[in-house]
């Protein structure tokens, strides 16, 4: 009583229906067995509880030797940087906390779906090269180190590595899980790449190159 007519109860469950007929049922992949690269910092998620934004969590991430990931609250921690030797910042919009003590370099742009970041996309990637010709180590960050910052790092890889834009997530994405740049950005990220890849037929036609784990060594 009760039931639809031509509805039926399933005995057993689904547990039992598997097992006797698993052609019939959706397998999921397990990521329980699945390992954060060595290299990468992982966020303390058993912090949930003292009040810290999971994106605050942890430290900044090296995305390469000199190129660090990381939010405005990295940015606000001398203990975080001067040990990993991060003295320029460069941040989305973010206000500067030890002016004189560190170099600085803002871009202006917000996180939305109308704001413009490709168009400082050189000279991000500028900025980031005088600090690696230099020895230097940059933290590139914005307020949650999620969305403005990692298209920053992500433009960067795609760029100087030549590598697509999928490529690049996931090398990124495997140092901060977190990040997710909003949809307008990675539309912009997905033009950059067209143009970057266009530019680099003739370059990896003399000299082919390696991997972005290979590359992101120099």
């Amino acid at each position: 009583p009760g039931l639809t007519p031509g509805a039926s109860l399933l005995a057993g469950g689904y547990e039992r229906f598997s097992s006797e007929y698993p052609e019939f049922c959706a397998k999921t992949k397990s990521l329980s067995n699945v390992s954060p690269p060595t290299s990468a910092e992982p966020l303390d998620l058993g912090c949930s509880s003292c009040g810290t934004p999971l994106h605050d969590q942890g430290g900044p991430v090296e995305i390469l030797p000199f190129l660090y990931l990381g939010s405005a609250y990295h940015a606000a921690r001398r203990d975080m940087l001067d040990p990993r030797g991060l003295t320029p910042l460069f941040s989305s919009d973010c206000p500067n906390h030890f002016e004189g003590h560190y170099q600085y370099k803002c871009i202006p742009v917000e996180d939305n779906h109308k704001a413009d970041i490709s168009s400082w996309f050189m000279e991000a990637i500028e900025y980031i090269d005088s600090v690696k010709e230099c020895c230097g180590r940059v933290l590139v960050h914005c307020q949650a180190g999620i969305s403005r910052s990692a298209t920053i790092c992500l433009a960067y890889l795609m760029m100087k590595q030549r590598v697509k834009l999928e490529e690049a997530f996931e090398f990124v994405k495997q140092r901060r899980s977190i990040i997710s740049p909003n949809f307008s950005f990675m539309g912009q990220l997905l033009q950059f790449e067209s143009q970057v890849l266009a530019t680099s037929c003739a370059v990896e036609a003399v000299s082919p190159s390696g991997t972005l784990r290979e590359r992101g060594k120099a």
